[in-house]
């Protein structure tokens, strides 16, 4: 685990590199300070000591981490989430189908056990960064005595070690005291181990690697732009954080803007924002390399998705879910809005029902004719043109999103021996926290509480007396908040259903932020009052020599 070699805990004035500063040092690039007249920041072998205790520091967290996440997963009972028939998709496509057992396959229990099935042979996978770790757990089912051809609980068990990786390069790539990096790494402990988040780590779902992958994207992000060395090992991070993201659905395709973004500015060299001179390195090369490595392969997925048979038919079916669950959904109201849409009014009788309802638009002998008007470009002219109604279908989805958590998804196995249906509740601290807010006030505290946050990245980035580790966590605080607000778009505005569980992305990417941003605050409030205190102390210290200098002086001769 890459250390640096200035840390919160040495830039006190009595640490080292506090006392090289007061000694006349001048700070370098990367935010070390040099001794005048000494080469380099450290002598050779404290350096060897410090990055000798970070490194350790990064394991001993990521192992308990890890440890602590396969508790949680394994301990009574393995969990997971039951499939609501959106698994097939990812596990159909690779020839593989649950053992059942002859129990109810969809929303009642979790299944981990995966088999060839006859009724997935010659189905083309679906494209997603998810059937990498499942190809991964593929070889690791027998290693691990696990049944199946592909057994979830492997799936699982490999999220958990990537996510300790995220937390512990997260905690010890911010440059403060030892005490507050176990403190950010307990709250992404927290975070991720929620029951909102982790349940799904174990279904057959694209979720994981979204998940996994922001949060390698946050820990990335803290090592850009200080030093080759650190610069290539964020970049690997966030690089792989983001292949796992972007790619993992069609949904998260636009967070590959907010990470491109960061990774081509957070790895440029330190200095004023102005002028193209701070990309002219080795590392900055490299962040504009894998930017654009994770934009094109954004491009080419969202090719596929624009031209393919299967993403059209998903598209035009989240269309219909979206107009008539979320925009078309009284009856008093369908009329104008279907007219401003270029429906029949007839259709009004399926205000409120989505596409596989028993009542559904799809059941009208009008709906082949009105097809071409079932798209998303049709709900964005209309969103665009009723601008109300984005404030209005966004609150709605905000509350749903403020849920945080479903219960509509069984999470035990049939061999626990729970009812059917039933959800654990082993880590739940991030979803009590908001269910103590109202249930109803959605964009209200959410929009709110991202330009906060934001607002304090900010003014940790421009402060010009701002500590080294300030930009390192602003700039991941500022990436999460984009990715947060863009993840928000499409579930709240183009899916139309399952929009709480179609949110995690956006709950977790603020929750990260958050973590970051409550640090910021922190010590940007304790630098403030420390620096309106060292005037005072100047002055106190000059009187007081002063009048050691009167006492020991000879008084006026006679």
């Amino acid at each position: 685990m890459p250390g640096d070699e200035l840390a919160g805990h040495n830039t006190a004035d009595g640490g080292p590199a506090g006392r090289l500063s007061a000694a006349g040092g001048e700070p370098s690039s990367d935010g070390s300070t040099s001794a005048p007249g000494v080469t380099g920041s450290w002598p050779g072998r404290g350096a060897a000591r410090y990055l000798h205790g970070t490194t350790g520091r990064g394991l001993v967290i990521f192992g308990v981490s890890l440890g602590l996440l396969l508790i949680r997963l394994l301990v009574p009972t393995p969990v997971g989430q039951a499939d609501n028939r959106d698994g097939p998709r990812l596990m159909c496509g690779l020839g593989l189908g649950p053992v059942t057992g002859h129990h109810p396959r969809f929303f009642r229990f979790s299944y981990f056990e995966y088999v060839p099935k006859h009724s997935c042979a010659g189905r083309v996978p679906y494209p997603s960064s998810e059937l990498v770790p499942i190809e991964v757990a593929r070889v690791l089912t027998p290693i691990f005595g696990l049944h199946g051809s592909v057994n979830l609980i492997a799936v699982a068990v490999l999220m958990c070690a990537l996510a300790s990786v995220a937390i512990a390069s997260l905690a010890v790539g911010l440059r403060i005291r030892p005490w507050a990096q176990v403190l950010v790494a307990a709250a992404c402990w927290l975070i991720i181990a929620d029951s909102a988040f982790f349940d799904v780590f174990a279904g057959p779902f694209s979720e994981p690697a979204a998940l996994v992958g922001l949060m390698l994207v946050a820990a990335g992000v803290v090592y850009l732009g200080r030093g080759w060395r650190l610069t290539v090992f964020g970049l690997v991070l966030a690089g792989s954080g983001g292949f796992l993201a972007i790619l993992s659905k069609e949904q998260y395709l636009v967070l590959a803007a907010p990470i491109c973004i960061t990774l081509v500015l957070a790895s440029a060299t330190r200095g004023p924002w102005r002028g193209l001179g701070r990309f002219r390195n080795q590392q900055a090369a490299a962040g504009i390399l894998v930017a654009v490595a994770l934009a094109l392969m954004g491009g080419v997925y969202a090719l596929w998705d624009s031209l393919s048979s299967y993403g059209q038919r998903l598209h035009h079916i989240q269309a219909v879910d979206m107009l008539f669950t979320d925009i078309v959904t009284k009856r008093a109201t369908a009329p104008a809005q279907l007219r401003a849409l270029g429906l029949p009014v007839s259709w009004a009788r399926y205000a409120g029902h989505y596409y596989w309802d028993t009542t559904s638009v799809r059941q009208s002998p009008l709906y082949p004719r009105y097809m071409d008007k079932l798209t998303d470009g049709n709900i964005t002219h209309y969103l665009l043109t009723h601008p109300g109604s984005i404030l209005s279908v966004g609150q709605s989805a905000a509350i749903l999103a403020q849920r945080f958590r479903i219960t509509s998804l069984g999470d035990y196995p049939v061999s626990a021996g729970h009812p059917k249906g039933a959800y654990e509740s082993r880590v739940v601290v991030l979803t009590w926290l908001m269910h103590q807010l109202p249930p109803g006030l959605g964009l209200w505290w959410l929009v709110p509480l991202w330009l906060v946050i934001a607002g304090v990245a900010a003014v940790a980035l421009t402060w010009g007396r701002a500590r080294p580790w300030h930009r390192d966590g602003a700039a991941m605080v500022l990436c999460m908040i984009g990715c947060a607000m863009l993840a928000f778009i499409p579930p709240a505005y183009y899916a139309g259903i399952s929009t709480t569980r179609h949110m995690v992305g956006m709950n977790i990417a603020t929750s990260l932020a958050f973590v970051v941003a409550a640090a910021l605050a922190v010590s940007l409030v304790q630098q403030a009052v420390t620096r309106d205190r060292q005037p005072a102390t100047a002055g106190t210290a000059a009187g007081a020599e002063a009048g050691k200098v009167a006492a020991v002086s000879p008084g006026p001769r006679r």
